[in-house]
């Protein structure tokens, strides 16, 4: 059953214009990256630098997630999800290899962001692997809050919006290096945004271990994960 799916996703790679979008805003925002990055190292300064480093390294997977939300959004209201449930396909797979291609694009996406545009410079190649395996856990996060809180794509929109947030909140930790960093540990973006941050900067942070962050980054992100998707699947009864 998994084959069937996955094999089906894989064919709408070809014609889904999600996927398309997903190919086409990744080299659109590499592209980007590698010309502004430099740029700014040489006309402002580093802060300026590692912020944008930052928001890139974040905003990839967000979108993919948004993208991904407003996908599932189309399913329930053509029905589509309805109509699985008369099918040989089980519902939950379906939204299963949705929210896992979402991540994969985002894993490949930050990987090579982060590599074609040197913008961790001092990290070493496990150190970059890390990141790329965290940071796109808020693609299915956040297509997973969309539907578990709207009912229509206007309703999606507007928490999209709003949900903003979980992508700018995690660059505080940039300026925050002590317990003050706990409120912000909610927030899917924050683990790897701090894995980032030791890398870009010399500081003294509450756990001063990379590892630590990446492994409590997976347990944290992974629950939240298992959480949004149970309370998903209660609402649209499957």
């Amino acid at each position: 059953m998994f084959k069937r799916i996955l094999l089906h996703e894989i064919k709408n790679i070809k014609r889904d214009k999600m996927y398309a979008f997903f190919a086409i805003y990744s080299v659109v925002l590499i592209v980007v990256a590698y010309f502004l990055i430099p740029y700014i190292v040489e006309n402002a300064n580093i802060l300026a630098a590692h912020l944008v480093t930052l928001v890139f390294i974040l905003m990839i997977s967000f979108l993919f997630g948004a993208v991904t939300g407003f996908t599932l959004l189309d399913d329930q209201d053509d029905n589509v999800l309805l109509s699985l449930k008369i099918t040989p396909i089980s519902v939950k797979k379906y939204i299963g290899i949705k929210l896992v291609t979402s991540y994969l694009f985002g894993v490949i996406s930050t990987l090579l962001l982060i590599l074609v545009t040197e913008l961790i410079h001092t990290a070493t190649p496990l150190e970059i692997l890390m990141i790329a395996t965290l940071a796109p856990f808020q693609a299915p996060i956040i297509a997973l809050l969309i539907n578990m809180l709207a009912t229509n794509k206007v309703e999606g929109f507007v928490i999209m919006k709003l949900s903003g947030i979980l992508l700018l909140a995690p660059i505080a930790v940039l300026f925050l290096t002590n317990w003050t960093e706990i409120f912000l540990m909610i927030l899917p973006g924050f683990w790897p945004a701090r894995m980032v941050s030791m890398l870009l900067t010399n500081e003294s942070y509450l756990f001063n271990s990379f590892f630590l962050y990446f492994i409590l980054g997976l347990f944290i992100n992974g629950l939240t994960l298992f959480l949004f998707f149970a309370i998903y699947k209660k609402r649209i009864h499957i």
